[in-house]
């Protein structure tokens, strides 16, 4: 779980430089909140208290929630998804081991699908958008205007004075940007002939996707994870996108690169969908399951009417993962299958 956890570290710093503070300050709110429940939990199974912390899943868990959640988020909408996905997804079925969905992105699912308003409005700070003509990201905004949205009872005046609400090109990922508004910065930069590393904040997602790549090609390195999955879900979205994207098609949003690096197809491929809890387990049962998962994220992307499509699509590749071990059960050595046309 620490290997997990310092994989994620290079995205985590590229998107707070991008994003500003309210993207740790969702991390540690998410961090206390999960130390703070799994503490309650303990009490209540009569357990140790730090024998629940010492796993470290709940951070993974946290640190997963908190990154896919729009900066600065207030406070109570973290609270909410946390003891979902704790309480809920995670201890309500035994606990770790024992969850049969991957407790950060059913915390999600909820507040997705509870608060739409708060899960897509991601607020740039007012009067402290500022440029930088050699990387042009957007720069920290104040400690003090982050907190003032997380906190809004600790804002010394009203909320409205430290935010702009973000209009229909400002949205969490590119790819979700080019399916409301018809256009895409990246797809601007690109025409422009910027540099990755020239352009606005609006292109921030690719270096993101870049750093989980790299945490993830450390997984892999570290033998972590196994390759099946990642491969598998990146693979599956990469052949969709190359079969039914057009230039001239209006019905089909995003390119290859597009949903590769300009939406969450890394993070979810290498740190999400690799869950070992909720994830099949069998060789081959991890191909099946990763291709699976690509094939509704790409599905729910361009047909689906939901903007976010990891979340969804792990849940489902959760919900499949027993069947699909069970179907893909190895031979035992020096064993007949019993089943089927095997004797």
């Amino acid at each position: 779980m620490l290997w997990v956890i310092a994989a994620c570290i290079p995205a985590i710093i590229t998107a707070t430089w991008f994003f500003g503070y309210g993207m740790l300050l969702n991390i540690l709110q998410c961090g206390f909140w999960a130390a703070l429940l799994e503490t309650i939990v303990a009490r209540l199974r009569r357990q140790v208290w730090n024998g629940l912390l010492r796993d470290n899943s709940a951070l993974v868990s946290a640190i997963l929630l908190g990154i896919s959640l729009p900066p600065g988020s207030v406070w109570w909408l973290v609270l909410l998804g946390m003891v979902f996905a704790l309480l809920v997804a995670k201890h309500a079925f035994g606990g770790l081991g024992h969850n049969p969905f991957n407790p950060a992105m059913c915390g999600y699912v909820m507040l997705l699908l509870s608060f739409p308003l708060q899960m897509t409005a991601w607020h740039i700070p007012m009067a402290e958008i500022r440029y930088d003509p050699l990387f042009s990201p957007l720069q920290f905004e104040s400690l003090t205007t982050s907190i003032a949205l997380a906190f809004p009872f600790l804002a010394p005046g009203p909320v409205a004075d430290f935010r702009a609400v973000a209009d229909g090109l400002v949205m969490a990922t590119p790819l979700i940007e080019q399916k409301l508004a018809g256009n895409s910065a990246v797809f601007a930069a690109l025409d422009s002939g910027n540099s990755l590393f020239s352009r606005s904040s609006g292109t921030g997602w690719e270096l993101i996707n870049l750093g989980f790549l790299l945490g993830g090609l450390l997984l892999l390195f570290r033998k972590i994870i196994s390759w099946h999955i990642p491969v598998s879900v990146i693979a599956a979205v990469a052949v969709m996108s190359i079969l039914f994207y057009s230039d001239k098609s209006m019905n089909v949003v995003g390119s290859t690169y597009l949903h590769l690096f300009g939406s969450a197809t890394m993070i979810g491929a290498f740190f999400i969908a690799t869950d070992p809890v909720s994830a099949a387990t069998t060789p081959v049962g991890k191909i099946v399951y990763g291709l699976l998962i690509g094939g509704v994220i790409y599905w729910i992307r361009v047909w689906g009417s939901y903007l976010d499509a990891v979340a969804f699509a792990v849940l489902v590749g959760n919900f499949c993962a027993p069947l699909i071990d069970q179907l893909t059960l190895p031979r035992i050595y020096g064993h007949y299958r019993r089943t089927g046309p095997w004797k």
